[in-house]
C-alpha cells in the first residue's frame, strides 16, 4: 500500500511540475542544445561529407526539445554561443547539418542568426 501511495505521489508531484512551467519561458536548457550536436563536431569541423548517425540522432533529439518559439529561441542562442567559441566549425555545414541528416528544424546553426527573430 506504501509503494502505491507514494508512486501516486509521484505523479501527482509530475504533473504539477508540468503545469507549473509557466508559457513563454523556455524549458531547454543550453546543455540539452549544446550535448545533442556535440555527436556533430567532426562533421562540423574536418569536411566529412555526411554526418554521422548520432550526430543525426542528436538533431533529431534537438528538434524533440524545441517544440516552442521560447525554446528555438533558447537553443538557437546557445548554440550560437558555442559556435562563436569554437572558431573551426564551418558555416556552410553548420547551415546545412539539419538537411544533411534529413531533419526538419526550426532552429537556424549560425553565427550570425538573430535569434529573437525565430518563431
Amino acid at each position: 500500500m506504501k509503494g502505491v501511495v507514494a508512486v501516486a505521489v509521484a505523479v501527482a508531484v509530475g504533473l504539477a511540475m508540468l503545469v507549473l512551467v509557466e508559457p513563454g519561458h523556455a524549458t531547454v536548457t543550453c546543455q540539452q542544445a549544446v550535448s545533442s550536436l556535440t555527436p556533430c563536431l567532426p562533421y562540423l569541423t574536418s569536411g566529412a561529407e555526411t554526418p554521422s548517425a548520432a550526430c543525426c540522432s542528436g538533431v533529431s533529439g534537438l528538434k524533440q526539445l524545441t517544440q516552442t518559439t521560447e525554446d528555438r529561441r533558447t537553443a538557437c542562442q546557445c548554440l550560437k554561443d558555442a559556435a562563436s567559441q569554437n572558431q573551426g566549425i564551418r558555416e556552410d555545414a553548420a547551415a546545412g547539418l539539419p538537411a544533411a541528416c534529413q531533419v526538419q528544424i526550426n532552429v537556424p546553426i549560425s553565427r550570425s542568426v538573430d535569434c529573437n527573430q525565430i518563431e
